[in-house]
């Protein structure tokens, strides 16, 4: 299937001189440019001949283990036989609406992949949920996980058995309706209310204000049923945010009485996910449509909270609850990074640009460089998969923990010493803040070293960047995020002063305890080689130092506001500037922590070299380009350092296709012809270029609506002696 180089082709009223069949006759893979090929079959063979590892063995390095693997093909190939236009360019062309819309297929798609899984009992773990994210070849049905998620979480036994099933069959289709028009992680301003009428042991559901509306919730338009968040009323005294089971359309498909559903229009990207709005007017449900896991409301209008005398350990398990979203996200941050990066490197391989040999006069057919080739270029795409890297990594390093703290799949009580679970509830905040920033950001310059290859849709990579986007504020916008992590820190810096016990990787500042500790003075020995930048225990030591400055200095700062007089709340805006970059800091340490202890337990000796490798330019990037390094480095460690990546960058130069085919992404799902693991770029490009749907007819239907501003005399003189040779020009003309 690699080396297939035409696109499948169901579209039909091609001209049969634009048929794609017939201009694509002869064109052929080869090592040498021609009519029929572009010349560059042989390129990435030879790069990936040049590796200093076992690209298996690696891998099962970047999936935690062959168990794992295993997993992961079974569950992206279960897309191996799909046809029609997902799995090729024709996808960038498809409209939204219709039968054969980018939205009916994106969800038809899910549904025949989930649904034989489903039917045999498979319940997917929490990092299966990624396997799945690389596996993706649309946006799919985003509703589903949130929604079954909820019933699970929020219902008592007997509702899990009325809905789950169905929703998990997808025999019922749902959504997650908590945003509001004028509300969003404001969760207790939400204005949507469920008021109780005992006499008819109803709950009646109102959007009451155009700001109250439900919006933005993803799989809106294709549900049958939402999990509504409202307030609850009874008898006129409010009981905060409660959650509820809506029926929104009937066997027809039409919306229930006093329900208003709709679409909000096209997006950025993910045109394929319909993401709309929600109105309720005196809505009726029956008393049993409210979840009832934790409360419930008796037939006369009582209200009980349910389990209120559980013991601490359920606060922590609702930690790793909320941690389980932020985490799946930042995984598919490290998932779409490392799809751009694979693209880009592949590309930045097969392209070529710049003679070897600059003589004046050298012939144009001279030897010319791979973009690859420039350090620059090395540099902005070997940053962005190290990223992908790092937050893998660190991604596979919290599921671990997860589960381990929970007991595998499904545990409900906390097992062994949970003391890092506030510290990694914390730090998931910023993790995911920051790392989807950092990917859409990434996406973003993969495309752009792509050059123009990177603005057609077809590349894969453009797309990509448009689809990820909208996670850089899902869940949270990522300054929101790391003011949260700020938060924690400065928690930790007041616990360190009185001498407490402190969380996972905050225990770095217990010597705050000491009023005459100096934090500058934790800075570690510089070291005086160029190799000695890429020691990853020095690095992971000068990232910890300038958290520990960070949170010192910050915490000065907050102690001499408040001694001023002022509230906290006001100190603490007046502090989010620099905050901000306090949370960035200590999520840069906790993932070169965390980047480094999986590393150190790798056991095949080329693969933990090569790894070593991109988690030091890892560190040094974020030396190079990131922030609070003013007053801890000085001018000469800051020049040290960018050297350091230099040359780290050309020591990784072998190794850069390699590294990019160890996240095992199939063709079918890059759907980029420029990132094709053949490296036949420029026949794919072709051929998906006379595929275009625009070029179905040899005159293009919209000439007549132009016609009447050409010259049609002079079109008709044409090239050769009788035409444009012998043109004339009119009386009074200047040439």
């Amino acid at each position: 299937a690699r080396v297939e180089i035409t696109l499948p082709s169901a579209m039909s009223g091609y001209d049969p001189e634009r048929e794609p069949s017939k201009l694509l006759e002869g064109v052929k893979p080869g090592d040498t440019a021609t009519w029929f090929s572009g010349g560059t079959a042989h390129i990435l063979p030879a790069e990936r001949a040049q590796a200093s590892f076992d690209v298996e063995k690696m891998i099962t390095c970047v999936d935690g283990g062959k168990k794992n693997t295993m997993k992961r093909r079974f569950i992206v190939d279960s897309t191996e036989d799909f046809t029609g236009p997902v799995v090729d360019a024709r996808k960038y062309d498809l409209d939204r609406d219709g039968m054969e819309g980018s939205i009916a297929e994106a969800l038809d798609h899910f549904i025949k992949i989930h649904r034989p899984h489903v039917e045999r009992g498979y319940v997917p773990e929490e990092h299966e949920m990624l396997f799945m994210n690389l596996g993706g070849m649309m946006g799919g049905y985003p509703g589903y996980g949130l929604f079954c998620s909820t019933l699970l979480g929020q219902c008592d036994p007997e509702q899990i058995m009325w809905w789950l099933p169905k929703a998990i069959m997808c025999q019922i289709t749902g959504c997650y309706a908590q945003t509001e028009l004028g509300h969003g992680s404001n969760v207790r301003g939400l204005e949507t209310t469920a008021t109780y009428d005992k006499d008819t042991q109803t709950f009646i559901l109102d959007t009451p204000t155009l700001t109250s509306m439900k919006y933005w919730p993803s799989s809106m338009v294709s549900a049958t049923h939402a999990v509504v968040y409202a307030q609850l009323i009874i008898e006129g005294k409010e009981y905060g945010v409660h959650v509820f089971m809506v029926q929104l359309r009937d066997e027809g498909f039409r919306p229930m009485p006093g329900v208003e559903v709709g679409d909000l229009g096209s997006k950025v990207g993910e045109q394929c996910i319909d993401i709309g709005y929600l109105r309720l007017k005196q809505v009726r449900v029956p008393r049993s449509c409210m979840l009832a896991k934790r409360q419930r409301v008796s037939k006369d209008g009582k209200y009980k909270k349910l389990n209120e005398g559980a013991k601490e350990g359920s606060d922590k398990m609702a930690y790793l609850t909320m941690m389980g979203a932020r985490v799946t996200l930042m995984g598919s941050a490290a998932s779409c990074l490392a799809k751009a990066s694979t693209v880009a490197v592949r590309y930045a391989a097969v392209r070529k640009q710049g003679f070897k040999d600059t003589t004046p006069g050298i012939s144009h057919r001279s030897e010319e460089f791979s973009i690859l080739d420039y350090k620059m270029t090395q540099y902005r795409l070997l940053k962005q998969l190290s990223f992908a890297f790092a937050s893998r990594f660190t991604y596979n390093w919290l599921t671990d923990r997860m589960n381990a703290l929970k007991g595998g799949l499904g545990g409900t009580e906390l097992l062994g010493d949970a003391s890092d679970l506030p510290e990694m509830h914390a730090s998931s905040a910023g993790l995911k803040g920051l790392c989807c920033e950092r990917a859409a950001l990434g996406i973003e310059d993969c495309r752009k070293a792509c050059g123009g290859a990177g603005y057609l849709l077809t590349s894969g990579v453009a797309a990509l960047e448009a689809d990820f986007k909208w996670r850089a504020t899902a869940e949270g916008d990522t300054v929101v995020m790391l003011l949260q992590t700020a938060r924690y820190l400065i928690k930790s810096a007041a616990a360190a002063r009185k001498g407490e016990e402190l969380s996972g990787l905050t225990s770095c500042l217990a010597p705050l305890k000491d009023p005459h500790f100096d934090a500058f003075a934790t800075k570690p020995a510089t070291p005086a080689s160029v190799e000695g930048w890429w020691d990853l225990e020095y690095l992971l030591k000068l990232l910890e130092f300038r958290t520990i400055v960070s949170v010192a200095q910050a915490d000065k700062a907050l102690a001499k506001q408040l001694a001023a007089g002022r509230a906290f709340d006001q100190a603490w805006q007046d502090l989010t500037l620099t905050n901000r970059k306090l949370g960035e800091c200590h999520v840069i340490y906790f993932m070169m922590n965390k980047f480094k202890a999986m590393v150190d337990d790798v056991q095949d000796a080329a693969c933990k070299a090569a790894l070593q490798k991109v988690a030091a330019l890892f560190a040094l990037s974020e030396i190079e380009d990131g922030s609070q390094w003013v007053g801890l480095l000085t001018f000469e460690e800051m020049e040290a350092a960018s050297a350091a990546a230099s040359a780290l960058c050309g020591a990784l130069r072998p190794d850069a296709v390699a590294l990019v085919d160890s996240w095992d992404i199939p063709d079918r799902v890059l759907n980029s012809t420029i990132g094709r693991y053949d490296g036949n770029v420029y026949e794919a490009q072709y051929s998906a270029s006379v595929h275009s749907p625009l070029n179905k007819k040899t005159i293009p239907v919209w000439f007549e609506r132009i016609k009447h501003y050409l010259d049609l005399d002079f079109l008709a003189q044409r090239n050769g002696e009788d035409g444009a040779a012998n043109w004339v020009a009119p009386a009074g003309a200047k040439l």
